[in-house]
């Protein structure tokens, strides 16, 4: 009886275990990401300019010697040892993460339990390392650091929603469904554009809002010839003061359009008062990133700013993943919808009492 019990609450605490080093792993990424904008914004994605050590060195304190000879040859350049310490930092939280991953990986296929979840983060690790050593071999490329930018908030996000996997599922229309997922969507997209906008240093390519360097529609290039793609191996052209104009306007006008989504998806969701907080949530996230981004522009990109601009960028995208991942679009809306136009055509009406509409959620 004893043996059949403990192996009655085994799997419980196997799972619990396993929730545990999830949480363990979102505080990590929470750490890593801010610190890793951290580095990029204050110019110190070049302080040890290989991977992975510092100067083929385990830390930049046995690299001492290679950076003053750096720092001799470029005085200005972005070699010092604050800079250094600040990269190195960050590699070594990304590494301590992988571990954490690892070991979460090997739990997971021991126990044969979320091995499909575990496997996905830990791939989505791998890849974001390999875009970290491209990061530094490829010289700040825009479209590497973008890539990196947009893995890593999504590998954030991804393991938020692990982590919170156990809270109900809430029955919606397919429509509001596909909303959610439209804004999903957007909200990576938004993220895609902001890094690819900074990576090319085009935050403040426009100045004041809401207009732009005092005009409604400025001027604005949206062309390139392939020699000044930032993207071509081998060159070091800048994009034209145009290009960066429309890459900043473009920024504001996804915003507005997400703020458009984002108003449909809390007024088609907000009849489901199970998923009201979330809601308020997600605005509060989204009107605070609004904000920030305002301010980035009206008080020219102060560094503390700019950080918590992506910091709420990543909080936005988990909370709209997070909310995704407790939508599910059923189809019995399409089976009363359907059992509605056959009585319509019947004559005999009925009702209009929508699943849901009482309760506020079925969880399935």
């Amino acid at each position: 009886m004893d043996m059949a019990g403990g192996a009655g609450v085994r799997p419980g605490c196997q799972e619990a275990e396993m929730r545990k080093l999830l949480w363990l792993a979102v505080l990590l990424a929470l750490v890593l990401l801010p610190l890793g904008a951290y580095v990029r914004l204050s110019q110190a994605g070049l302080g040890c300019p290989d991977w992975p050590g510092c100067y083929g060195q385990l830390s930049p304190a046995h690299a001492a010697a290679a950076i003053e000879r750096a720092m001799q040859l470029q005085p200005d350049g972005p070699v010092s040892p604050d800079k250094a310490w600040k990269e190195m930092a960050h590699r070594y939280l990304a590494a301590a993460l992988g571990v954490l991953l690892f070991c979460l990986w090997w739990q997971a296929w021991r126990q044969a339990q979320r091995l499909a979840m575990a496997s996905l983060l830990l791939l989505v690790l791998l890849l974001q390392a390999m875009l970290g050593m491209l990061t530094v071999t490829l010289q700040l490329r825009p479209w590497v650091v973008t890539s990196h930018l947009l893995l890593g908030m999504s590998l954030f996000a991804l393991l938020l929603a692990a982590a919170r996997r156990a809270q109900p599922r809430v029955a919606v229309l397919p429509a509001h469904g596909r909303l959610v997922t439209l804004l999903l969507l957007l909200v990576l997209g938004q993220i895609a554009l902001g890094g690819w906008m900074a990576a090319n240093h085009a935050a403040l390519a426009c100045q004041g809002f809401p207009r732009c360097n005092g005009q409604w529609w400025p001027d604005m290039q949206f062309t390139v010839t392939p020699p000044a793609w930032p993207w071509a191996v081998g060159t070091s052209v800048a994009l034209p003061a145009a290009a960066l104009v429309a890459l900043h306007w473009l920024h504001r006008l996804g915003a507005l359009l997400l703020l458009c989504v984002l108003c449909c998806v809390v007024g088609g969701l907000w009849r489901y008062p199970v998923l009201r907080r979330s809601l308020c949530l997600l605005v509060l996230l989204a009107g605070l990133q609004l904000l920030l981004g305002m301010l980035n522009v009206l008080w020219l990109r102060p560094l503390p700013l700019a950080l918590a601009h992506h910091v709420f960028a990543m909080l936005l995208l988990a909370q709209a993943l997070g909310i995704r991942c407790r939508v599910q679009p059923s189809a019995c809306w399409h089976g009363l919808r359907a059992v509605r136009r056959r009585a319509f055509l019947a004559g005999r009406m009925l009702p209009r009492a929508w699943p849901g509409r009482r309760s506020g959620a079925q969880g399935e």
